[in-house]
């Protein structure tokens, strides 16, 4: 009966109960003859129908037992048990099972109710997280935790993209690795199993990547066991990075259902992650607009040159930390060299302004070639002269911004001792400062040059009207000329130097032993003023010893040591008549700005000197002329004189001719017996009387007076000037 229903049992007790009483009563009553008693078939009868009432209640009970096992039964059979009810037994047997099953079903939920509690809890600690700390880095150390804790892992690591370089990822946290996979180590994007998951934008679960022919053993030392799970890190725009678990002891196989309960802690992460990232970005943006704004207000400012540049680095300072700034130049006259235009630096060093370096092989060279910014890692590999002195600590991290004008490389700013993790953040700001500071510099060019213009051209004016107002005494005008040159331009020495036949003479010079120079005339072609001469052209040579035209045997006389030299030629009227050399400029190199300055003197120099000449010729001539006019005036009409003269100037020579003359000659009479009736005095005064008187009236009719002769004199007609009416005149 173990294994039978309530009804079979219920007809089991039917007749025990009921069948085998009434047999046993008719058997007693027939044999006793208790039916006699008219009372005992009425007991009988009632006793049967209490029987029958006791058994139809009883199968309802039954039945209702029954209907509630089959229910039972068949919600049960719905909810999937991993231990199925037996249906073999009664009703009873049936519910009491299926209630042990529900038993162990609610305990088994139960569990994971107490496990989704627990889930839930660390996801609304983890979302209470953006409330507690504005750490992104923070963030994502605790998602790790946290993400471990729901997968039952204690390994596991999160690696971002590189915004800069999205070939790497970076590690942001770590946790049980140790030193395999440590904060801030960089993991090669192609070489690394995470990239799958962030390619595919889908969790990886690995079960065993020992057995998984997508990947190698080489891996697991990354990922500490033989099964994981790579999680993409997900935001609106992109995917940033990965969260990877896995176990060291257990290697119980990872399987997907865990995902259900990472993948909303991650994606809640990334989201934090991500706000935080755009406020802090936000927060930064808004500190570079202010330093940015200061840098404006700098510009605008009273401040010139070094001291703008400074007053940049300082508000720079206050966004970005470094060590060290500064600030090089490089100008046209040596595009091989760069000079420290100005530095920042929190401790003492070597650096001054205005040293020089060759940026030959550094890596100013490459920021020069390529017009871009480079980041410097570390600073320890770096041997060439300038990059030694500008990290002479050793070690550090640095960024080279190229400072540009109208897209040239002016120049560089070079930030040293920044952090790693702010070189690209850092980048977009110390661009906008690097145009900032190359304003700055042009503007300081620029207005040095407006300046030097300005004084160059007082000069121009002051040597312009010394050329132009003294003729008599040149080589004082040309001495005051050098000194001006010698303050304009700044030079230690300066000569004048003119071309007399095949040979160059030292005119006027100061800085040098003019008296020497003077002994020591150049050939045409010897030397850097020989060069001048023979090509006419100006020569610019800032390192005398790269120049092959360079004649030392002067500096060895004077003695001088000459180091750069600029020299233009003295032309005129198309042709070289001295050069004029200025050596050794105090302040720098020579530039195209001092060789235009010198060429403009020279050119002054050259009219002024060619003005001497044309004035002495003009003097001489001015002389011979009155001398030919006192000399023939008293002979011949002024018309013979002035053809004598210009026929002189212009090289028509006076021909020997043949002509008609007509001579007339006089003579005072009785001149003996006057002159010593008049005596000496009066007749000297008598003669000069009559010689002007009749010399004038034989002018106006076109004669000439030949002769005196004492009391008399010869004229003539018809030479060298004839007319029709000669002997009528």
């Amino acid at each position: 009966m173990a294994n039978k229903g309530l009804s079979y049992k219920l007809n089991i007790i039917f007749g025990l109960f009921f069948l085998v009483p009434v047999v046993g009563f008719l058997f007693f009553a027939l044999r006793h003859d208790l039916l006699s008693d008219r009372a005992v078939p009425f007991y009988f009868i009632f006793l049967l129908v209490f029987y029958l009432l006791g058994v139809i209640i009883l199968r309802s009970v039954f039945d209702r037992v029954t209907g509630i096992s089959r229910g039972l039964t068949e919600r049960i059979s719905s909810l999937s048990l991993e231990n199925p009810v037996d249906k073999s037994g009664d009703e009873l047997k049936v519910i009491t099972e299926s209630f042990s099953a529900v038993e162990d079903r609610f305990s088994v939920v139960r569990s994971r109710l107490e496990r989704k509690e627990s889930d839930i809890s660390i996801l609304k600690e983890l979302s209470d997280l953006c409330y507690v700390t504005l750490d992104p880095e923070e963030v994502l150390y605790i998602t790790l935790e946290r993400a471990l804790k729901l997968a039952d892992a204690d390994i596991g690591s999160v690696m971002m993209i590189d915004p800069d370089d999205r070939s790497q990822f970076v590690v942001r946290a770590s946790i049980g690795l140790g030193s395999v996979v440590s904060v801030g180590q960089r993991v090669d994007f192609s070489g690394s199993i995470a990239k799958y998951a962030v390619i595919n934008k889908s969790p990886l679960v690995i079960e065993n990547i020992e057995t998984d022919s997508r990947f190698g053993r080489i891996n697991r030392p990354q990922y500490g066991t033989k099964s994981f799970i790579c999680l993409p890190i997900k935001t609106i725009r992109d995917i940033i990075g990965v969260i990877t678990i896995s176990r060291r002891v257990d290697d119980t196989p990872f399987s997907a259902d865990i995902l259900s309960v990472i993948t909303p802690l991650v994606s809640n992460a990334a989201f934090t992650f991500e706000n935080l990232r755009m406020m802090r970005e936000r927060e930064r943006d808004l500190r570079i607009f202010q330093v940015l704004e200061r840098v404006t207000d700098a510009l605008g400012s009273s401040l010139r040159g070094r001291e703008l540049v400074q007053a940049i680095l300082n508000e720079v300072r206050s966004e970005t930390v470094f060590q060290r700034a500064v600030v090089f130049v490089r100008y046209e006259t040596r595009p091989e060299e760069l000079q420290l235009y100005d530095f920042y630096e929190s401790k003492k060093s070597n650096l001054k302004q205005g040293m020089r370096y060759s940026a030959h092989s550094s890596f100013f060279e490459r920021v020069f070639r390529q017009g871009d910014y480079l980041v410097i890692n570390d600073a320890s590999d770096l041997a060439t002269s300038p990059e030694v002195d500008i990290f002479d600590d050793g070690a550090g991290s640095a960024l080279v911004i190229p400072l540009k004008n109208d897209g040239t490389v002016i120049g560089v700013l070079l930030l040293g001792g920044l952090q790693v993790d702010r070189l690209a953040s850092t980048r977009s700001l110390m661009e906008q400062v690097g145009s900032a500071i190359s304003m700055a510099i042009v503007r300081d060019e620029l207005s040095l040059a407006v300046s030097r213009r300005g004084s160059e051209l007082a000069t121009l004016r002051q040597i312009g009207g010394a050329l132009a107002s003294s003729t008599f005494d040149m080589n004082k005008v040309l001495s005051y000329t050098m000194d001006m040159i010698k303050s304009a331009i700044n030079v230690e020495a300066g000569s004048l130097i003119l071309v007399e036949g095949n040979e160059l003479h030292f005119t006027v010079a100061f800085g040098m032993d003019i008296e020497e120079l003077r002994k020591t005339p150049l050939a045409k072609g010897q030397g850097i003023a020989g060069y001048v001469t023979a090509r006419g052209e100006s020569l610019l040579v800032n390192d005398i010893m790269t120049s092959k035209f360079f004649h030392s045997e002067i500096d060895t006389k004077i003695p001088f040591i000459t180091r750069s030299v600029l020299a233009v030629p003295l032309i005129s009227q198309g042709r070289v008549i001295g050069v004029l050399k200025v050596l050794n400029k105090s302040t720098g190199d020579f530039n195209n700005d001092d060789m235009q300055l010198l060429q403009s003197i020279a050119s002054s120099v050259s009219i002024a000197l060619e003005n001497a000449r044309l004035y002495r010729e003009t003097l001489l001539l001015a002389e011979h002329e009155r001398e030919v006019r006192r000399i023939f005036q008293k002979f011949v009409p002024k018309e013979i004189v002035d053809k004598i003269i210009h026929g002189t100037e212009t090289g028509m020579k006076v021909r020997d001719e043949f002509r008609t003359l007509t001579l007339l000659n006089l003579d005072i009479r009785g001149f003996s017996g006057l002159a010593k009736r008049i005596g000496p005095q009066k007749t000297v005064s008598f003669l000069n009387y009559f010689f002007s008187v009749m010399g004038e009236i034989v002018f106006k009719n076109d004669g000439i007076v030949d002769k005196y002769l004492g009391d008399g004199f010869l004229a003539l007609f018809g030479a060298p000037m004839s007319s029709v009416s000669d002997a009528d005149n």
